[in-house]
């Protein structure tokens, strides 16, 4: 859910948060790496309201309800049947507001042998075939990114958006049920085709590509890794013969197409790991940019936010927080220049139930019964 409205709000949506009362949002705790700010927070968290609020109390439900009547759109991913416990469910909320569009985001849905399963990326990944497609053989391995939260909120945008439009014609909201194993397991290719048609699993190719040879990071004689794609036999008598300069690999009947490559994948892999590391990685880079193969440097964290191209595109932008200016990675169709803060916990509490109607003596009864705390 925080990377899906993080992109709304990029695209110029109005964002409330709300947040647990005195904690906050748990990811505000990972760390304080971002000038004492989490960096997992300052990641998906610009352009937000913080609201905190006792949702276990009676009026902060009520006031919530009354937010709700006013928006367009209702996000929750909180725990399977929790929202519907505190009797902020879509069933109750789109009863009482026909046009509000609820967005539920959840591990596997909300009924079925799994609904109610708690779940977290990890166990996405491995529910969804994510876990046994990566990783090296005998060393399956986690993708490092939490993908299957990704995916979901991505599908989550696309969702929100076109029923928005739907609305547009029909004047009635929708029900969004966006579980991340079904959004994972469109993400997974070809690999669910080659198990039905020939009853194989993806190979763990570490970071090579499962059939295709060669195609992946290859190490350089400086330690270096040079990325490479040789995506068919086109490709293969061009890096012959204005790579490596090795034509006589063209016709060799071990590795002449891709078929064959895939077929003595060990034998192709060594040929061209021994001839890229005569080189270093500058050399194969000029070279593989002549030929017009694609090609790449593979980068360090701290190459990447200094990469030439990031910011000639004017991706790493900054956003305003209490602790001064941060940087952060744009959404790629936001404008650049739009103004971005990052929320302290709670601090827009009393102007967003001001904004919805709340008035001040709701609010001091409020205060005074430990559901908001005062106005800063």
């Amino acid at each position: 859910m925080p990377y899906c409205t993080f992109v709304l709000g990029e695209l110029g949506a109005e964002i409330i948060k709300i947040e647990r009362l005195g904690s906050g949002d748990v990811v505000r705790g990972w760390d304080a790496d971002a000038k004492g700010l989490s960096t997992g927070f300052v990641w998906v968290n610009a352009h937000k309201k913080s609201l905190a609020i006792d949702l276990t109390a009676p009026e902060g439900r009520e006031a919530l309800r009354e937010i709700a009547g006013q928006v367009d759109v209702f996000v929750e991913n909180l725990a399977p049947g929790a929202a519907g416990r505190l009797g902020l469910g879509h069933g109750e909320l789109r009863s009482l507001f026909p046009r509000l569009i609820y967005c539920s985001l959840s591990g596997f849905g909300p009924d079925g042998p799994y609904g109610g399963v708690k779940s977290y990326d990890l166990t996405l990944q491995g529910e969804s075939g994510i876990l046994l497609s990566n990783g090296y053989p005998g060393m399956p391995a986690k993708v490092g990114l939490p993908i299957t939260d990704l995916i979901a909120g991505s599908n989550a945008i696309i969702g929100i958006q076109s029923a928005l439009l739907e609305r547009e014609r029909t004047g009635e909201g929708r029900f969004l049920d966006v579980a991340m194993l079904d959004a994972a397991l469109l993400w997974l290719g070809y690999f669910p085709h080659h198990a039905w048609h020939s009853a194989s699993e993806p190979p763990l190719a570490g970071m090579r590509h499962q059939y295709i040879c060669p195609y992946g990071p290859y190490l350089a004689k400086d330690d270096c890794y040079v990325s490479l794609a040789v995506a068919d036999d086109r490709q293969w008598r061009l890096f012959c013969e204005k790579v490596v300069g090795r034509p006589e690999w063209i016709d060799d009947p071990r590795i002449a197409s891709i078929a064959l490559r895939r077929e003595n994948r060990a034998l192709a892999e060594k040929l061209v790991e021994d001839a890229i590391r005569l080189k270093p990685r500058d050399y194969w880079i000029e070279k593989l940019s002549a030929s017009g193969i694609p090609y790449g440097k593979v980068r360090t964290m701290a190459e990447v936010i200094d990469h030439p191209q990031a910011a000639h595109r004017h991706m790493f932008v900054t956003a305003q927080s209490e602790v001064g200016d941060l940087p952060l990675v744009r959404f790629p169709l936001a404008d650049a220049d739009q103004e971005r803060r990052l929320p302290g916990l709670g601090a827009d509490t009393h102007k967003v139930l001001e904004e919805f109607g709340i008035e001040l003596s709701r609010r001091s009864a409020m205060v005074a019964a430990g559901v908001i705390e005062e106005d800063r």
